[in-house]
């Protein structure tokens, strides 16, 4: 906690401060209420907890520098990114259904990932690649079967007749209303059967007293889970920020029924920050300002967090160069020149005419195993309603991602968690 609080003091010189003359030459004189903008200092969860804790600390200070109040913590995204993958790992692979057709463990040797393990953190990029072709396999499987095809090259049977004659507003009209069918059929919940199934007692039974189709419950939760991790990959490229926040709300749903209570307790202050107690300046920097762009151009956007990891590796890599002769100072000046000999290395290379290095990863066609994944998920038959089927891994697959969510224990917590903070714990 020392080490943290140090980092503090010392990012603490940049904040910036609206002083009197009186009050910068004297610090006995200084005003509480001192115009002082506090900066967001973002990273992952840990790093979080450790401003919080650094604050903690030194909340019996005098002044607001003292108190180390120019600094907030603010979550970031590449790390949850990757606790929430880890989830869906921990949910749908195993290695016990190797021969359970339409299983993540089971798509994954069909394609041959060898790269890909359970353990996220491993190879976070791999299994990333994996499951979004396993959600895009899983997309296109259940689009097949819901409109009654069996390519994407075959005729639609739910297309009413004479639609190409139609003009261009009723044709999107009519696809919209399509595919807002097939979402309603495999990705949200009717309220109907909804309440029947919170009526019902029977967990063999769907609501409609027929018995659960647990293969089937297993393919749209995986695409739910998937799609959820999709959507916030997307955002981020985008540098949507509303659409990151909203992804929030529901990964604390999703971490409260998994046990991570460190990233529940996270999303709630995130959400609690935005919703009530950020200023508007503050709310605006945290919703907006969690996107880096390296290389310029739309969709590619990198989490903030993912490019001081990119920032760390380019520093160690310069530090290992002086072997046993490295000291602070040397560490402090390779971190603070690094970014300006890398520039002086790219102009001079421009200059020369030397071939530049490329900024693109050469990635091989996945057109051939994401055929493979439609065809094995098309031949399983997984998106059609089949009773009692079941993985033997997955035997208690639920209908839906949030039916193990405990409302009553969630907002017994929540209220406790608000007490807290209402009471003058420092959230920040």
């Amino acid at each position: 906690m020392n080490d943290m609080v140090e980092i503090l003091e010392y990012l603490h010189q940049f904040v910036p401060f609206s002083r009197r003359e009186e009050e910068l030459q004297n610090v006995e004189v200084r005003e509480e209420n001192s115009a002082m903008r506090t900066i967001p200092l973002g990273g992952d969860q840990l790093s979080c907890e450790r401003v919080r804790g650094a604050h903690m600390v030194r909340l019996d200070s005098d002044t607001p520098e003292e108190r180390l109040e120019g600094c907030m913590s603010m979550i970031e995204d590449f790390h949850e990114k990757m606790n929430f993958i880890q989830m869906l790992m921990d949910k749908f692979y195993s290695v016990d259904s190797a021969r359970e057709v339409g299983t993540l463990y089971q798509l994954k040797c069909l394609i041959n990932r060898r790269n890909v393990t359970k353990n996220a953190s491993k190879d976070y990029h791999a299994i990333g690649a994996f499951v979004d072709i396993a959600c895009e396999g899983h997309v296109i499987a259940a689009a097949l079967t819901f409109f009654g095809m069996t390519d994407i090259n075959s005729q639609c049977i739910r297309i009413p007749n004479g639609i190409h004659l139609a003009d261009v507003p009723l044709k999107k009209r009519t696809l919209k209303h399509m595919i807002g069918e097939l979402v309603d059929e495999l990705l949200l919940n009717k309220i109907s059967q909804s309440i029947e199934r919170l009526e019902n007692e029977d967990d063999a039974t769907d609501g409609h007293g027929h018995q659960q189709d647990g293969v089937f419950n297993y393919a749209t939760n995986f695409l739910k889970f998937s799609l959820l991790r999709k959507i916030c990959v997307m955002a981020t490229r985008s540098g949507d920020g509303n659409r990151v926040i909203r992804h929030w709300k529901y990964a604390m749903l999703l971490y409260h029924t998994a046990h991570k209570v460190k990233y529940r307790l996270e999303a709630f202050l995130l959400q609690a920050g935005i919703m009530a107690l950020y200023t508007p300046r503050i709310k605006h920097q945290i919703i907006w300002n969690r996107f880096i762009n390296l290389s310029g151009g739309k969709g590619r956007n990198l989490d903030g967090d993912y490019v001081m990891e990119l920032l760390n590796k380019y520093a160690k890599s310069r530090v290992k160069l002086v072997n046993q002769n490295h000291s602070p100072e040397l560490v402090k000046r390779i971190g603070k020149t690094m970014m300006f000999c890398h520039d002086v290395n790219h102009h001079l290379e421009k200059q020369i005419q030397g071939v530049p290095i490329s900024r693109k990863h050469v990635s091989q066609d996945s057109t051939s195993d994401l055929q493979k994944v439609v065809r094995e998920l098309q031949n399983a038959d997984v998106f059609t309603f089949t009773p009692n089927r079941y993985h033997a891994s997955f035997q208690h697959e639920k209908s839906d991602i949030f039916n193990d969510f405990d409302v009553k224990e969630f907002h017994k917590w929540i209220t406790v968690k608000k007490k807290e903070y209402a009471v003058g714990k420092k959230a920040f």
